[in-house]
């Protein structure tokens, strides 16, 4: 349900308002079930939420935790009560895709302040899931035109730069080929952006393109894994929405989403790659400046939705 304090509940119910029916597969609610209905009678939207176990033909069952009560929080605010809620709807559900019982998550935004007020000290959901799940993730903007994968994330850039490693490169490219070929199934087109500005200038402007990147590059293409580039940061998102590649690999967090987020803010997904499981996200937070106010577009959570679809039935 992510932060109740957000547009998570908000969200979740005109997905599920538009939801197109599958007929193998089931959506489950991780969240509180009355906090839910009062969304849907907030919203006049008809959608029926019921008690796991209890649900009908054209009713959605909620699996409530007993974390959150309505009056316990207040919409568009910070609070640690929410942040808690929020990261233990994810956890358990993070939890049951690892014994089994699921095999796909779409996540409602949570919120990074009011999960670490609450105890929590997490940067956010791939944060989360790779200490639960003891793998190395790799974060992913997905659109309908291209999807990005990130070498690094929610780290400072300083950071960033010392994390940008050949066997690093090497796995987020691999992750980002294998998931593009899925979906598609198609042999994807996958380009590196470069680290420095012009992509190093052959070494006048950084060298880590030399050092770093075209090593990896040469042990991918030896795996079966081509990738191209070096490219320019800021002429190969131009080049991908032309038509040449399918994907191309980030090196920081702001280098993919800035051009990610401009192109298509409302429609963007993120994806974790690399999970035993499904999951996905809409590309955006808890929107607290509009909670509460039934204006929030669903589109992104819709996208998320769709896309997590797809990936379990390939």
């Amino acid at each position: 349900m992510g932060d109740a304090s957000g547009i998570g509940p908000e969200i979740i119910v005109k997905l599920l308002a538009r939801i197109v029916p599958h007929e193998d597969v089931r959506p489950l609610v991780i969240g509180e079930l009355e906090i839910l209905r009062d969304a849907a009678d907030s919203l006049k939207l008809d959608v029926c939420f019921v008690t796991e176990g209890e649900d009908a033909d054209g009713e959605f069952p909620v699996r409530s935790l007993d974390l959150l009560r309505l009056g316990d929080f207040e919409t568009g605010h910070v609070s640690a009560l929410s942040g808690n809620a929020a990261y233990n709807y994810f956890a358990h559900a993070v939890e049951e895709c690892m014994a089994g019982r699921a095999q796909g998550i779409v996540t409602a935004p949570l919120n990074k302040a009011a999960i670490n007020m609450a105890g929590h000290r997490f940067a956010g959901h791939t944060d989360i899931l790779e200490t639960m799940t003891e793998v190395e993730p790799v974060m992913a903007l997905w659109h309908p035109k291209l999807v990005v994968g990130h070498v690094t994330d929610h780290v400072p850039l300083r950071q960033a730069l010392r994390a940008i490693t050949v066997a690093r490169v090497k796995h987020t490219a691999r992750l980002t080929w294998e998931a593009v070929q899925r979906a598609k199934g198609t042999t994807p087109r996958v380009a590196l952006a470069g680290v420095n500005p012009h992509a190093g200038e052959n070494g006048l402007f950084g060298t880590e393109e030399i050092e770093i990147l075209r090593p990896a590059m040469a042990e991918l293409e030896r795996e079966g894994f081509p990738v191209s580039g070096p490219y320019p940061g800021d002429t190969v998102f131009l080049q991908a929405l032309r038509g040449q590649f399918d994907a191309v690999i980030a090196m920081y967090h702001d280098q993919g989403f800035g051009p990610m987020k401009t192109l298509d803010f409302a429609n963007g997904v993120n994806c974790t790659l690399g999970l035993p499981f499904v999951r996905t996200s809409p590309d955006h937070g808890t929107a607290f400046e509009i909670a509460g106010k039934g204006i929030a577009e669903p589109e992104s959570m819709i996208a998320a939705w769709e896309l997590a679809v797809k990936l379990l039935n390939r």
